[in-house]
């Protein structure tokens, strides 16, 4: 009987180890299991990942390709914007010197332009040069100008309305008296302006 419970013992043991390899294959396989499930999603995600970094790159590309489109569309409409300025600034010129030369301009109708373009000159500084502004602004005061010095106030004129215009729209005034003084004087000489004497072109 002895024996007979020490094999019993034994066969006991002997199945408790069986079903232990079991549960220990079996939790080796559910392990196993989430192992190979794990490793499916990294994979999953890495070509996602890949996937999507591709999709990034291309998206960049069209970002930059669409900043140098607006750029570029930005300089033609500024030079757009910079002929049309400069279209309606020489109509208004031609204009006013016509209007001038005609006679339906005189010195008093444009006298109030001149405070505008004596204190645009009197802080001028840039791009005329200290014997410029100050013959500018002797010009300005002269009543009576001879052909040359009228061409000499419209050129220093231009010049200064070349440079302050952006910073004022006094300057586009001083371009405008300048322009009527050009008028009135080609007038009183009996005279065209070269600009508008089409038998000098």
């Amino acid at each position: 009987m002895l024996i007979r419970l020490s094999f019993l013992r034994h066969k006991r043991v002997f199945q408790l180890g069986d079903r232990m390899d079991y549960l220990t294959i079996g939790l080796l396989v559910a392990v196993l299991g989430l192992v190979v499930s794990t490793l499916g999603i990294v994979i999953s995600l890495t070509r996602s990942v890949g996937e999507l970094r591709g999709r990034l790159t291309g998206v960049e590309r069209d970002v930059e390709s669409l900043k140098r489109d607006v750029e570029a569309l930005r300089g033609e409409v500024r030079g757009g914007f910079n002929k049309l300025a400069n279209v309606i600034t020489s109509a208004n010129e031609i204009m006013t010197e016509y209007l001038g030369l005609r006679g339906v301009l005189n010195q008093g109708d444009v006298g109030f332009l001149r405070t505008v373009i004596k204190g645009l000159a009197s802080t001028a500084t840039n791009p005329l040069t200290e014997a410029e502004r100050k013959r500018l602004l002797e010009l300005v005061d002269k009543d009576d100008l001879t052909i040359e010095e009228a061409e000499e106030l419209y050129r220093l004129a231009r010049k200064l309305y070349e440079e302050y215009i952006d910073k004022t729209p006094d300057a586009f005034k001083a371009l405008l008296y300048a322009a009527a003084m050009r008028g009135i004087t080609y007038r009183k000489y009996g005279r065209k302006p070269p600009n508008l004497d089409p038998t000098q072109s």
